[in-house]
């Protein structure tokens, strides 16, 4: 079974990153102390900005390690405990918000009556399989709007390190490695 971490990069224009994670809670991650990345799949991303982009992906692969690390899991050579996979997808997105004014709710987010927001959603999803029985242990998610950081990097790498940081808030760790 392929391992895919599933991010789903949430709002950086104000809309705030949604994230989330679902996990097996009968599995002792406290075993778990090594992984290594399972290769990119070949689904489209929907955005050429970050299809096939390495800046991204390496982007994307240091915040996971990151978080793996304060899990007391290290990415290794060879042998590995683990198989880490990761998804992302680029799609245009249009809402409409409609305050029910006959009910009386007013919306002072979006302002009176009907409002339509356009924007570019970005989903990661990170997948975390067991390496030798290729059994899916975890997945994490995150969503957000990700047009402004599609054109500036240091924005990027803020969206991924927020999205990853918010996926991993209660990804099972070993004892005495939370900083």
């Amino acid at each position: 079974m392929a391992v895919s971490v599933a991010l789903l990069a949430g709002a950086c224009s104000g809309m705030g990153v949604t994230a989330g994670a679902d996990y097996s809670t009968s599995i002792d991650f406290g075993r778990y102390t090594t992984f290594v990345w399972e290769e990119p799949d070949d689904r489209p991303v929907g955005d050429p900005r970050i299809e096939n982009n390495e800046l991204f992906e390496t982007r994307l692969h240091a915040a996971v390690a990151y978080e793996l690390s304060r899990a007391g899991i290290r990415e290794a050579n060879s042998g590995p405990a683990l198989i880490v996979h990761h998804h992302a997808t680029v799609r245009n997105r249009v809402d409409v918000y409609e305050a029910d004014a006959e009910a009386g709710y007013r919306s002072t987010e979006f302002g009176e009556g009907t409002q339509v927001i356009q924007y570019d959603q970005g989903t990661i999803l990170v997948d975390i399989a067991d390496a030798e029985t290729r059994d899916l242990i975890w997945r994490g998610w995150a969503q957000f709007d990700i047009g402004a950081a599609l054109s500036d990097p240091d924005m990027m790498v803020e969206a991924i390190n927020e999205a990853i940081a918010k996926m991993f808030e209660d990804f099972p760790s070993r004892p005495n490695t939370q900083s």
